[in-house]
This record gives C-alpha cells, sequence and structure tokens, in this order.
C-alpha cells in the first residue's frame, strides 16, 4: 500500500527560503518579522557560500553592512529594528558567533533544480 503523498511546488530561489521557514515553523516558534530576516540571511549565504570556498569570509560576507543593508531594503525595515531582530536570533541560537547554526541550513545544492523536504509521521497509539 502506497501512503506517501507528494506535492510538487514552483518557487523562486529566494522564496524557497521564506517557504522552509514557514514551512518548519512548529520546530522553531520564530516570529513572521524573524522568519523573514532568517530567510535573507540563508538565501544570502546559499548565494555566497558559492563564491567563496573559505568559510570565515562567507559568514563575514553573510553579516556584512552591506548584506544588512539588502535585508533592510528587501524588507522595508529599520536598522534599529533590524538589529533587534539579529539580537534575538542570537538570543535564540540561530545565530551563534555570527554563523546560521545548521540545523536552520537546508541541504541544497549548487545550481540545483529541486529540493525535497520529507516529513515522516511516526502514528503512536492514543491508548493508555
Amino acid at each position: 500500500m502506497n501512503n506517501v503523498k507528494q506535492a510538487n511546488i514552483n518557487i523562486k530561489l529566494k522564496n524557497l527560503f521564506f517557504k522552509w521557514l514557514e514551512i518548519t515553523k512548529p520546530l522553531h516558534k520564530l516570529t513572521p518579522q524573524e522568519q523573514d530576516v532568517l530567510a535573507l540571511l540563508l538565501y544570502y549565504h546559499y548565494k555566497t557560500k558559492h563564491e567563496t570556498t573559505n568559510e570565515k569570509i562567507l559568514w563575514k560576507i553573510v553579516f556584512d553592512y552591506d548584506t544588512k543593508m539588502k535585508i533592510k531594503e528587501n524588507l522595508n525595515m529599520k536598522d534599529s529594528a533590524l538589529q533587534t531582530v539579529l539580537t534575538k536570533l542570537r538570543q535564540k541560537k540561530i545565530i551563534i558567533d555570527n554563523k546560521i547554526s545548521p540545523i536552520f541550513i537546508p541541504s541544497l545544492e549548487l545550481n540545483s533544480k529541486n529540493f525535497k523536504m520529507i516529513y515522516n509521521f511516526n502514528i503512536i497509539s492514543d491508548e493508555k
């Protein structure tokens, strides 16, 4: 018996990171604003990761002034609001030492044309 349900969704790369955080919200419980900032950090991480092989430089670029300017512009956000969100992400251990925790980074290969995310529901008995 085939009990697998599959949905194929066409999505632009940048929007994939927003959708990733939206779908995984029950696991991280971030606010919408925190999700938006993290989604863009993940997007810029992905874009930069393929331009530099040095991990230290990669993270420096992701958290650079220019990247933060792009995020503020994209989300129509003031600097103080962005700094507050980044502080909250640090407090929640999503950003550690100016790096995004690996558990929040989707495994997406360079120039990949699809990304699969599988939920496995283990059904437990309701009976006592």
